[in-house]
């Protein structure tokens, strides 16, 4: 599985041909992308994380466009907002008629530390095709408190356990990226996890 970077690329369409299978990792990118399985059997695997700080504001839309059989795309999108942070993400899996057996998924979750953080994420589907299979999901809230208060009392400081309980909502999409064959040590090290 190749793996492309795409955090400082201005590209707004990638298209994978026949049995073209991309990794693509971003962080904190904005703007329209647009991922198109042009080929049968081509695949694709989007990992999108935002981190906002201060004013920090973004908006992300990405379409998975499934134009042949057999094609798949997963999208996994995470973000911690902090401060008076904002994030918008609009998903869109479209299957065209051709894109029969095809699979495909998009999923966004947001942390958010702050009440004064704001988040809207809208996933969507479109699909012409018979026999595919299609899964969005959506959430957003705070840290648990109960979470918190367990790491708290194993004798971690607010700040440790908040820390600890964030590097492990970007773990699960990390653990997905090595299971594709990602080298994720400099991934971790961009995102400050030291585990």
């Amino acid at each position: 599985m190749q793996y492309k970077d795409i955090s400082q690329d201005a590209t707004p369409l990638y298209r994978l041909k026949t049995n073209e299978k991309r990794v693509f990792f971003m962080l904190n990118r904005t703007g329209v992308i647009t991922i198109e399985l042009a080929g049968h059997g081509a695949e694709a695997h989007i990992f999108s994380f935002f981190i906002g700080r201060n004013t920090d504001k973004a908006t992300l839309k990405i379409f998975q466009k499934h134009l042949a059989p057999k094609t798949t795309s997963h999208a996994l999108i995470k973000s911690v907002l902090s401060d008076e942070s904002e994030v918008a993400y609009e998903g869109s899996i479209f299957m065209n008629k051709q894109a029969i057996q095809g699979d495909a998924s998009q999923e966004s979750r947001a942390i958010l530390l702050s009440p004064n953080t704001k988040v809207s994420l809208k996933p969507t589907l479109e699909i012409l095709a018979n026999d595919v299979r299609c899964r969005h999901a959506a959430t957003a809230g705070p840290i648990s408190q109960e979470s918190l208060f367990f790491a708290e009392s194993r004798g971690l400081s607010k700040t440790q356990a908040t820390k600890l309980l964030i590097d492990g909502f970007f773990n699960d999409a990390l653990q997905k990226m090595e299971k594709l064959g990602v080298d994720i040590v400099e991934i971790k090290k961009i995102l400050g996890i030291r585990y």
